[in-house]
């Protein structure tokens, strides 16, 4: 039998966890308050996309020679690299801060709302900033 790590246990737990709190709000619907409904079902959202991530990450990292995990482990380490992960987050963060601030000044004229959907659209927005400012300043270095 294979060993199984401990920290695949706490995951999988998290996992279940997340699962049984976003179908138990699902199931309450209506009794449950506004607040506690967004709540549980943002609760349940970051649980199991930081939980489900991190395992299948785990899965993939163990499909790796060593070789490989030599080679990646410079790669992290190397000044160029750190430099364009650099420039990207200072990037990325440029643009999300309008972004968000635009979000705010939204949220003060029209006195909330759509405010947990639009910042939700931010951070994935913010996201996929980052992504393409990595691609970008590693073309230009």
């Amino acid at each position: 039998m294979k060993h199984i790590h401990k920290e695949t246990v706490l995951l999988g737990a998290v996992l279940v966890i997340a699962v049984g709190l976003f179908a138990g709000a699902l199931m309450l619907g209506e009794r449950l308050s506004s607040p506690v409904s967004g709540l549980c079902f943002g609760a349940a959202g970051i649980l199991g996309g930081v939980a489900g991530s991190r395992l299948i990450m785990a899965r993939v990292e163990r499909s790796w020679t060593p070789e490989e995990r030599k080679e990646i482990e410079r790669g992290e380490r190397d000044e160029r690299n750190v430099t364009i992960r650099e420039k990207a987050a200072y990037s990325s963060w440029y643009w999300s801060l309008y972004l968000l601030w635009g979000l705010w000044l939204l949220t003060l004229v029209t006195r909330g709302g759509l405010y947990i959907a639009l910042v939700s659209a931010a951070i994935v927005l913010h996201c996929v900033f980052y992504m393409v400012n990595v691609g970008r300043w590693s073309r230009r270095m």
